[in-house]
Order: structure tokens, then C-alpha cells, then sequence
């Protein structure tokens, strides 16, 4: 192309592969869940914190949902805590995009 060609502006959400979602999942940690489950194994906060290799403020922002775990966290708290079952320690909501 030439200097004064114009680029043709491209819609993203016309790419290949590109999905259009109305919102976005995002998973939470059950607060209340992991009290339970920690008081039933006689741990604590600090203990789990270590185990699955975060910090201890990490794991408060988890814990307050200030934050949303990513599935490496969620599956080494699993682990760590014995359960199974992914629903057992959290909860998923679908989101707007303007969130």
C-alpha cells in the first residue's frame, strides 16, 4: 500500500476464533465454605496461605472477594483442603461486561 491508502479499520469481533459473550463468568471463593473446612481440619488461614504458595494478604483478598482465584489457586486449595468437588468451596456468577 501506498502512504496515502488508508488502513481499513477492523471489527475484532470479526477475527477468527474471536467469541462474543454477553458477560464473563467469575468465580469466587466461599468464605464461609472455607471456615468450615478449616475448622473441621483444625487449620488456619496462615497455614492454608503456605500450603498452596500465596501470601497471607493473598489469600484475605480471596477470602473478602477482592479478588477471584485463578483456576491454578482453586485447584491447589482443593487439594489442600481435601474436597472434591469444585462447588464445594465456590460459587460462580456471570457478570456484565461493563462490571
Amino acid at each position: 500500500m501506498n502512504e496515502g491508502t488508508p488502513i481499513p479499520a477492523q471489527d475484532p469481533h470479526k477475527q477468527k476464533g474471536h467469541r462474543r459473550s454477553r458477560g464473563r463468568t467469575v468465580v469466587r471463593l466461599d468464605a464461609a465454605a472455607l471456615w468450615r473446612r478449616l475448622a473441621l481440619l483444625d487449620r488456619s488461614q496462615n497455614w492454608l496461605a503456605g500450603e498452596i504458595g500465596i501470601s497471607r494478604g493473598y489469600l484475605s483478598m480471596l477470602v473478602n472477594a477482592g479478588r477471584s482465584p485463578s483456576g491454578r489457586i482453586r485447584r491447589r486449595m482443593l487439594k489442600a483442603l481435601g474436597v472434591t468437588e469444585s462447588h464445594e468451596l465456590f460459587t460462580a456468577e456471570e457478570r456484565d461486561e461493563e462490571d
